[in-house]
């Protein structure tokens, strides 16, 4: 018998242990079945063990068709629908004993390879052997050849060890900018090439070599060429893609676009005319504009057309954004599906062509995380505030939804999950803003209330499951009120509205955030006198921020920060494209600014006991940032500080990190705010 809210639990940071995730949807080429990708935290091995599954969608089944320690993830059906490719870490160890040594900050990761498993039933086959793994399938047209990308060294340096004594690391010699990136440590000169797989024989051919990033590789209609995206070359080469095209064999490559701003995810319309894909309007915009479009590329070469030119919102890019998932195309070459961002929720929209007319197809309060198509259906997982992540399908109109899944349906029945109200605020400067409120679910008020500032700065609050900041939900069961908004810079708005902050951090969106505060205290739902502040990445600059021009909070927590944008010019891997663009130029030609928005500037001011997190892998806000912030206020000794250091993670480490690290941030954002905020009288 299910249980009554009343008798439900409230929900502690070991939870995240319990929670189930579903990913990665990809229908059928009949639209009979979906394959999904299944997660679960393994707390023994401190991991994730990842497998794959099947959900019949006309005999309501579910199958799993992969098991095992490691992870198996990416599925993608073979054109006849008898086969699925997938990656999976299950032979990792013998591998990493037998290969080439990653001597990266982060450490070796475990290497995945390419498996083929022939349905319905039965062993999978394991089809690559790289040094450093491959990339997600890309089967062409025939069934008989699979495209996709792997890391490639250009110089053998790689190879790692001195050739003296054989075990120390030999000096690396660095030349380009772009060295390291976040979750993978020194790369080097290591560049994604793309490569076909041959299934008849098992060879492999790599058919790129140019020194430069490449991803996405798309196949024609008829198998015989292959689109992808390639990086410029020189200081710039992470920041700007272009498309383009070969022959399926290799061969010579011709560039097809040079006008979109950072290129990425191509997809050939069915009847070969258009390549569709994801890009920034300015040609130079390259990494940090939030605001990406869906483009047309003629295959036969022509000026790009922009189909959602005159759609104000953002199509949803991966991170990285390399890893995009492609436009879909509807089988008569008419329309494309896209995953949209609308004020704080995530759609699934459709654009018409060539006269890109938007229509939403699946809608809703929620936040749509991925979405496949065939036969007139379409599968989609979807979040909302009661629930992490589940599997749906409807038609093609989005007519006729049915939930597939509800993998966290035990869990959900024993905890108490607090409600969350979308409100909107006056903004200082005119119009208003978005933000979600979690009441204190004992009902009392004025509640102490947490503002949790989001990352980006272009990400967004919105009505989804809150696993990576789990301590909002647990501190409402503990009678606290919760405040998310979307100021000036988030993503889910307008161009105008995504680009609004830049050269302007901390100083446009604070008092943004504190008129929605005084708001919640006009109307008696939070305590003046009891007020935390919270935030990650962007959002940990901006409690760094906050309390260096308030004295309002009693507590704060700063995750992963930015306080010297000097600093994180030169040492963050996207320092030199993301800093010129948000700051609108580089660290000479706009000095001033980079020290003017700088938190570290204003450490004397701090107030406020302040806790500190940060993953010592990170290279996104490197924890050269967290130390600048710890030291300044330790050796000021006005506050209390602590600085949590966790050894290997990398900045994403609170959504994918280890999960004793992740259950650990939960816990002691919880007691800090707690220590310092006190009760009511």
């Amino acid at each position: 018998m299910p249980s009554t809210p009343m008798h439900r639990r409230a929900i502690r940071p070991e939870d995240l242990a319990a929670v189930i995730l579903v990913s990665d949807a990809h229908v059928s080429p009949d639209g009979r079945t979906v394959a999904f990708v299944r997660t679960e935290i393994d707390l023994g091995a401190d991991g994730y063990r990842s497998t794959i599954w099947l959900a019949g969608l006309d005999e309501h089944e579910l199958i799993q068709v992969t098991s095992g320690p490691g992870r198996d993830l990416a599925p993608r059906w073979s054109p006849d629908g008898r086969s699925i490719a997938f990656l999976s870490d299950r032979d990792a160890e013998s591998d990493r004993h037998n290969s080439v040594r990653n001597w990266g900050a982060s450490g070796a990761g475990r290497m995945s390879q390419m498996y083929v498993l022939s349905l319905p039933g039965g062993e999978a086959r394991r089809v690559t052997s790289l040094p450093r793994g491959a990339g997600t399938a890309v089967w062409a047209p025939d069934g008989r050849r699979i495209a996709f990308c792997a890391l490639v060294g250009t110089s053998g340096e790689d190879e790692g060890l001195h050739a003296a004594s054989g075990r120390i690391p030999r000096p690396r010699v660095v030349t380009r900018a772009q060295y390291k990136a976040d979750g993978q440590g020194y790369t080097f000169d290591r560049r994604h090439q793309v490569f076909v797989l041959i299934l008849a024989d098992g060879r492999i051919a790599q058919l790129t070599h140019e020194d430069a990033e490449h991803a996405g590789p798309a196949w024609s209609p008829d198998g015989r060429r292959l689109a992808f995206v390639r990086a410029r070359a020189g200081v710039g080469d992470y920041s700007l893609f272009d498309l383009w095209c070969m022959d399926a064999g290799g061969g010579t490559q011709r560039q097809l676009s040079r006008e979109i701003g950072r290129a990425v995810a191509p997809a050939w319309s069915p009847d070969g005319a258009w390549i569709a894909c994801l890009g920034h309007d300015e040609q130079e915009a390259g990494f940090g504009d939030p605001m990406a479009r869906v483009w047309l590329v003629p295959s036969a070469g022509g000026a790009p057309r922009r189909l959602t030119a005159a759609y104000d919102r953002a199509v949803v890019l991966a991170r990285p954004h390399e890893s995009s998932p492609p436009p879909l195309w509807s089988p008569d070459s008419r329309a494309v599906l896209f995953l949209a961002a609308d004020a704080g929720r995530v759609h699934v929209v459709r654009a018409a062509v060539p006269d890109g007319a938007i229509a939403t197809v699946v809608g809703g309060n929620r936040q749509v995380q991925c979405v496949a198509a065939a036969r007139g259906r379409i599968a989609f997982v979807a979040s909302d505030p009661l629930t992490p992540a589940d599997l749906f399908v409807c038609a093609v109109d989005g007519s006729a939804e049915r939930r597939v899944t509800s993998v966290n349906a035990g869990w959900l029945d024993e905890i108490a999950v607090p409600r969350v109200e979308h409100r909107r605020f006056a903004a200082p400067h005119g119009g208003s803003l978005d933000g979600w409120l979690i009441p204190p679910m004992n009902g009392q008020s004025p509640a102490p209330l947490l503002v949790e500032i989001h990352g980006g700065p272009a990400s967004y609050a919105g009505p989804s499951f809150p696993l990576g900041i789990l301590h909002t939900y647990i501190l409402a069961g503990r009678g606290w009120a919760v405040l998310q908004v979307n100021p000036t810079g988030s993503g889910s708005y307008t161009k105008a509205v995504a680009h609004g902050i830049r050269g302007s951090w901390g100083e446009r969106d604070l008092p943004e955030q504190l008129a929605a505060v005084d708001a919640m205290i006009a109307d008696g739902t939070a305590d003046r006198a009891r007020l935390a502040v919270s935030g990650y990445s962007y959002g940990g600059f901006m409690t760094a921020w906050t309390i260096t021009h308030t004295e309002r909070f009693s507590a704060a927590i700063v995750g992963a920060p930015v306080v010297n944008l000097e600093s994180f010019y030169g040492t963050s891997d996207i320092g030199p494209w993301f800093a010129m663009w948000e700051m609108r130029g580089d660290v000479v030609a706009q000095r001033e600014v980079y020290r003017r928005l700088s938190p570290i500037n204003y450490i004397d001011r701090v107030t406020t006991p302040t806790l500190i997190l940060h993953g010592e892998a990170d290279d996104r806000c490197p924890i050269g940032q967290g130390e600048e912030l710890f030291l300044g206020l330790a050796a000021g000794g006005r506050v209390p500080v602590e600085f949590v250091r966790y050894p290997g993670q990398s900045h994403a480490f609170r959504q994918e990190g280890r999960p004793s690290y992740r259950i650990d941030v939960v816990r002691r954002t919880v007691e800090w705010v707690e220590r310092y905020v006190k009760p009511a009288e």
